[in-house]
């Protein structure tokens, strides 16, 4: 065993820590925003941003790790998940060079 990992364990890695991201904002800022379950459709919006300089063509680790951890929580919480929307800003952020997301969640 080296003290470097392969490539995958890497990015595995960080992928796991985006998730991990991604629950902690669960419980600290999505959970207490939920609407109760009571059958009724509800929304939930989530602004985000991209990896700071993401200027290659890749898959959006952090986004889509942060997402997916809010989206298995609420699953977890018995939330059923009807859809999910997004919608990308570019020039965000304080330099103007990191991409926005707005991510529109309907729940059950």
């Amino acid at each position: 065993m080296g003290m470097f990992g392969s490539r995958e364990d890497k990015l595995g890695n960080k992928a796991q820590r985006y998730r991990d991201e991604g629950l902690f904002q669960y419980r600290d800022t999505v959970k207490p925003s939920l609407a109760p379950k009571d059958g009724k459709l509800h929304v939930l919006m989530v602004n985000s941003f991209s990896k700071w300089l993401n200027q290659t063509f890749e898959c959006e680790n952090k986004y889509s790790g942060q997402i997916d951890g809010i989206l298995s929580a609420m699953q977890d919480d018995g939330y059923e998940i009807v859809d999910v929307k997004f919608n990308s800003i570019q020039g965000q952020g304080l330099t103007g060079s990191m991409e926005g997301f707005h991510t529109l969640i309907l729940y059950r």
